[in-house]
């Protein structure tokens, strides 16, 4: 199935050869990333960032990466040719620094969600880049998945009537780490794991929410979310109820319910399982309900490389973003929104 159609932009274009980037921050989610562009044909790593040289040194020997970098220097990539774009796995607080600082550098951006910590900070990022004529993608899965793209099209399409309804969640128990630290992380369980439910809604939508229709949260002494539950209501009628938590295990499933129908993607956001979307509906046309058994291809490609092949092909074709930063100010906008309707402190 073919993805959205692409506007298109003005390309900043490096030399020719594989579009480089350099991995910013080094925590668990950049060893996947730097495991999936390892049989890359378009992309590569030619720089690790870190606050921790000894960590650099060993990943930059493991995945062969020339070049290593502390984050006090940062800006010298601005004089590195063999980086082309960076990679931002660092905690939510320090996004709108270092996309700033690349922008500066002349580098394109891929920013790990939730894109930053408020509004006015994604904002800010958007404008950066704009003014320094560079990319800027936000790192979201669903348009990299057969299966999130197949349930959208089921959606779209119509087959499961009316009055739709969507019910997804999200939860782990957090161990002590930067995501406990309201001034690292920005947001609580919403920022980390509420914004897949959240974002996939609009991705299977193709909508922004119109409004929280209810909401309500714990907190800790610090003030930092630590469960939360909300429904959001959209244009077009549809409802998401939806849940996230740091202080039980929520199996990540995405229910979408109709009329017609009901289909469920399950795991829905566990990217090292494979998805599978189950369900059945009233197929009007042939009078009579239609099973739906789909999972993910075995041959299918990681969702962490086909977000870096994707910044390249908008660079380097002229082949606009399919998750742009316009796309990560949407998610910003409504977890403020769901944090002022349950009552919890923002920033």
């Amino acid at each position: 199935m073919r993805l959205a159609s692409w506007f298109k932009r003005p390309p900043t274009v490096p030399p020719a050869g594989r579009f480089r980037f350099a991995v910013v921050g080094l925590g668990h989610i950049a060893g996947y990333f730097l495991d999936a562009l390892r049989d890359s044909p378009t992309t590569s790593i030619t720089a690790l960032v870190s606050g921790d040289a000894g960590k650099a040194a060993t990943l930059a020997k493991k995945y062969s990466v020339a070049n290593t970098y502390a984050y006090a220097d940062f800006d010298r990539i601005a004089d590195n040719p063999a980086i082309d774009a960076v990679y931002l796995a660092l905690p939510v607080s320090q996004h709108r620094d270092f996309t700033e600082r690349a922008a500066a550098a002349g580098k394109h951006i891929l920013c790990e969600k939730p894109m930053a910590p408020t509004s006015d900070d994604a904002r800010a990022m958007i404008a950066a880049c704009a003014t320094a004529n560079v990319q800027l993608s936000i790192a979201y899965r669903c348009p990299h998945s057969f299966a999130h793209r197949r349930l959208q099209h089921l959606v779209r399409s119509g087959v499961l009537g009316a009055n739709l309804r969507i019910e997804s969640g999200f939860g782990f128990k957090l161990d002590p780490g930067w995501r406990d630290q309201p001034a690292l992380a920005g947001g609580g369980s919403l920022y980390d794991v509420g914004i897949y439910p959240l974002n996939a809604a609009r991705f299977l939508l193709g909508e922004d929410p119109s409004g929280v229709e209810a909401a309500s949260a714990v907190c800790d002494g610090n003030g930092l979310e630590r469960s939360i539950q909300w429904t959001s209501v959209f244009p077009s009628g549809a409802r998401a109820l939806c849940r996230s938590s740091y202080t039980e295990k929520i199996p990540d499933t995405l229910r979408v319910t109709g009329d017609n129908g009901t289909l469920l993607l399950a795991p829905a956001f566990s990217h090292r399982e494979r998805y599978r979307i189950l369900g059945e509906f009233r197929d009007a046309t042939i009078g009579r309900k239609v099973n739906i058994d789909d999972r993910t291809p075995n041959t299918e490609l990681s969702e962490f490389r086909m977000e870096a092949e994707q910044l390249a092909a908008a660079v380097l074709k002229n082949a606009p973003l399919l998750t742009p930063g316009e796309d990560g100010l949407a998610d910003m906008i409504a977890m403020e929104e769901i944090y002022v309707a349950a009552g919890v402190p923002t920033p």
